[in-house]
């Protein structure tokens, strides 16, 4: 799964260094220990018989469980079953009267006599419910006809599927599927049959024949058409490969898909285990409650994801960001590799979401380094840590990647830490212990637990099996201990006298139970007149002294050569050999030497200069073009402002997203305020418009405002990202003169980026207009469960004591996320009126 998340830290251009100190202080998660949950039952199979009414947002139907006793004497079956009307419960095996009792989350069903172990209970119910979690009703809006589609990551089904709601269960599923025509049902595994019905309805059998837990069952139902794509070539079988979306869509849904047949048979090489399933479909859906999901054989898309040639690559407008943290490659690699880590292998409980989702975060950095080549990765790289250093820098909120303590689900899917840091703790896993062992430890690691429960412990297993190697000391500090990560002063001294370098390595991040000091090998590179030389050393405690030699006095010396540690480093080194490492390193080098010198010599002439001509270089690579944009931006003298003002016109468009977005820091007075329109209005590329766009309105430049109201009613072809770009440049101006043009666009014509983009617009507008308060509690209703968590936090952000109440009420909704962020906002509004009396 890929989250759509608010965008809290900018990728690339938030000022936060990835060399700065760590500052004190951090701490881990709050929340209960949340243990492996302990089962009755183990579920072998489920039959789903389900009707859909699309108009009324109903679903009725009966689920026939089949499960065998974990215990001796089961008297009792518990199901998770919330806010649903359970009419009937039979037993057919064993076969009699049964009596249930449901209250709460909890279906409790008496057995007619007692089972054990090695025996077989069926129990059937029959419910009806109209849920408000877990299964989404999307209603019919202008031309585009409703659909419904369930989210179930983190425990949702509970609202519209009675059963056993958690990691550490997996079945065999059939679901047959009655709606209306033309209205089409997908679900998992293979389409067995479809029967027209007399009544004007017809029904979709599907099979899923190999086991799944609950959490990847799927049933979506709208006016879909199906668009096969190539067939992937597998050892002794070719896997058939489709995608499903609205009429109309077809062309843009295979060019957006079509390098799924690849994918597959990259990753089933990659893995060491052949993709295991009978089918692999994605589908477009409307409104869809994250960016995508991983549900097993059938998975779901954001219509975001859907490109026509040469559409930005986001999946979704970041008008703020130089490069998207995802690109729908990245999802589409992501969603898929979760067919082996997480689908096939499935962590035991969700404080080891990591196994899935760091795993499936690497798998899709690997396809885009495969895909564009290892610089791309490379680059990739640096921005996720980045990213990460800046969560960390500004939340000091750290854990380890298996962590068991968190309030509710939500809080363990966390971007930067569970996505970001994992991916990057197993690009450096892989780099400890060499690539032909860590992928022949994963193919081991696949088939030994293939459609089992796993946890970190499992891994590590896996290592030591295969590789023979002891990692316990990397998993106590990075997997199940630890939190953080290590915080490097690094110096040095060339002794000429013994011909070495005497490196200094002292770990300066706080010394907590949870983050001491860390063992890591560390690549260094000296380099002299007679070439590189690259030393492996280990750093261990909480200072390191290394004698490297060295033929004669370095040009360079490189701590951490090719950027592979999660880590801030701090290396005190003269402007001389940062513009060296700029001019003569790798990627990564030069990347840490364009951030330096932007940050640290932002004064220096020669540093300056040095950044205008890596921007101005065409054969350099795009990231580090896009770097360079960024430390000039910070510079912002006449010569940074000319340069990026030039490079405005650069024939990449990636480039001249990243000067759009430096150009928000205000360099270039007039001259680039008038570049910056001229983008908007001229540029072929809609995301370097919308980037623009917000930029004028950070710089608040003159006319901005006007202009920029002016671009609002523009079309896009892709998601409307200019709309969004202008909105969020809007908002910079905090007008309440503008509400007009906000309101314009909250309603659900738009699409949610939009809708979201005018209603903060309008909150920093008008934040004590009471219509505003009115529309936000509204949407509290919305059926995209992404808009009601975003308006929490904005009608949360008015502080309205009118709305403790509120929030309260709102608080028994029976998706723990959702009634979380109620009970934070109540307690935030009544915090806010304390710190504001006198």
């Amino acid at each position: 799964m890929i989250r759509r998340v608010a965008v809290l830290f900018l990728l690339l251009f938030t000022g936060r260094s990835a060399v700065a100190q760590v500052p004190p202080g951090h701490r881990l998660p709050d929340g209960p220990e949340r243990p492996v949950r302990s089962r009755d039952i183990d579920i072998t199979d489920v039959r789903a018989d389900l009707r859909f009414d699309l108009g009324e947002a109903r679903l009725t139907g009966t689920l026939a469980v089949t499960f065998t006793p974990l215990r001796e004497g089961l008297r009792e079956v518990s199901l998770d079953a919330a806010e649903m009307t359970i009419s009937a419960v039979e037993s057919g095996t064993p076969s009699g009267p049964v009596s249930f009792v449901h209250e709460g989350r909890a279906l409790t069903i008496k057995l007619p006599s007692p089972l054990s172990p090695g025996e077989t209970g069926i129990v059937k119910i029959t419910y009806a419910c109209q849920p408000r979690t877990g299964m989404y009703f999307i209603p019919a809006v202008g031309s585009r006809s409703p659909q419904a589609w369930n989210y179930g990551e983190g425990g949702l089904h509970y609202s519209w599927l009675p059963l056993y709601n958690d990691t550490n269960e997996r079945f065999t599923a059939t679901f047959a599927v009655t709606v209306a025509r033309p209205f089409v049902a997908l679900s998992n595994g293979r389409l067995e049959a479809t029967l027209e019905n007399a009544d004007g309805t017809r029904t979709f059998r599907w099979v899923q024949d190999t086991p799944v837990p609950n959490y990847l069952l799927t049933v979506d139902v709208g006016a879909f058409t199906k668009v096969p794509l190539a067939a992937a070539h597998l050892p002794g079988r070719d896997l058939p490969l489709s995608v499903w979306g609205e009429a109309g869509s077809e062309s843009a849904l295979a060019l957006t898909f079509g390098k799924t047949p690849e994918m597959v048979e990259f990753f089933s090489q990659r893995f060491g285990y052949a993709y295991p399933w009978a089918k692999y479909d994605q589908v477009v859906l409307r409104e869809f409650a994250t960016g995508a999901m991983e549900t097993t054989t059938m998975v779901g898309f954001t219509a975001g994801h859907v490109h026509q040639a040469d559409d930005p690559p986001d999946t979704a407008p970041n008008p703020e960001s130089a490069h998207p943290t995802w690109t729908s490659d990245d999802t589409i690699a992501h969603e898929l590799a979760h067919h082996w880590f997480g689908d096939l292998v499935t962590c035991r409980s969700l404080g080891s979401i990591w196994l899935n989702e760091s795993f499936a975060s690497f798998a899709h950095t690997v396809w885009n380094g495969h895909e564009n080549g290892e610089d791309d990765l490379t680059y990739q790289r640096w921005r996720y840590l980045d990213s990460y250093l800046g969560y960390v820098g500004q939340s000091g909120r750290v854990r380890p990647m298996e962590f068991l303590r968190y309030t509710v689900p939500d809080a363990v899917y966390q971007l930067e830490t569970t996505y970001l840091k994992g991916a990057l703790v197993l690009h450096m896993l892989r780099r400890i212990v060499g690539d032909e062992d860590f992928y022949r430890t994963l193919a081991w690691y696949l088939h030994r637990n293939e459609f089992r429960s796993v946890e970190s412990s499992d891994l590590l297993a896996a290592f030591k099996a295969t590789t023979g190697r002891n990692l316990t000391w990397f998993f106590d500090d990075w997997i199940v201990g630890g939190g953080g990560h290590p915080s490097f002063e690094v110096s040095y001294q060339w002794v000429p006298e013994r011909m070495q370098v005497d490196l200094t390595v002292k770990q300066v991040q706080a010394d907590l139970p949870f983050e001491n000091a860390f063992r890591l090998p560390v690549e260094i590179e000296i380099v002299t007149a007679s070439g590189p030389k690259t030393h492996t050393v280990e750093v261990d405690g909480w200072t390191t002294r290394l004698a490297l030699p060295a033929d004669s006095k370095p040009l360079a010396v490189v701590f951490d050569k090719g950027g592979w540690l999660v880590a801030d480093v701090r290396f005190e080194r003269s402007l001389d050999e940062w513009l060296y490492q700029l001019a003569h390193g790798g990627l990564a080098e030069q990347l840490r030497a364009a951030r330096q010198l932007g940050q640290e010599f932002r004064h220096r002439r020669e540093a300056v200069s040095a950044l205008v001509d890596e921007l101005a270089d065409k054969n350099a690579h795009w990231g580090l073009r896009q770097e360079a944009a960024r430390g000039l931006g910070l510079i912002g003298d006449e010569s940074a402002a000319k340069a990026l003002i030039g490079a405005l016109r650069d024939p990449d468009r990636r480039v001249r997203r990243g000067v759009a977005v430096a150009l928000a820091g205000g360099a270039g007075g007039r001259e680039a305020d008038e570049a910056l329109k001229a983008a908007v209005t001229g540029d072929p590329a809609e995301d370097v418009v919308a980037a623009a766009a917000a930029s004028l309105g950070r710089r608040q430049a003159p006319g901005a405002r006007e202009f920029l109201a002016a671009q609002v009613g523009r079309g896009s072809r892709w998601w409307d990202v200019i709309r969004a770009g202008a909105l969020t440049g809007l908002s910079e101006f905090e007008d309440a003169s503008l509400v007009a043009t906000f309101a314009r666009h909250v309603d659900a014509t738009e699409n949610i980026d939009v809708r979201l983009a005018a209603l903060k617009g309008w909150a920093r507008a008008a934040p004590e207009d009471r219509a505003l308060a009115g529309r936000l509690r509204d949407f509290t209703r919305d059926p995209n469960r992404n808009m009601q968590l975003a308006v929490i936090d904005l009608l949360a952000g008015l502080h309205r004591s009118e709305d403790v109440g509120f929030f309260r009420d709102l608080s028994g909704h029976p998706d723990a996320g959702i009634s979380q962020a109620a009970r934070d906002a109540a307690e935030g509004i009544e915090a806010f009126k304390v710190r504001s009396q006198p």
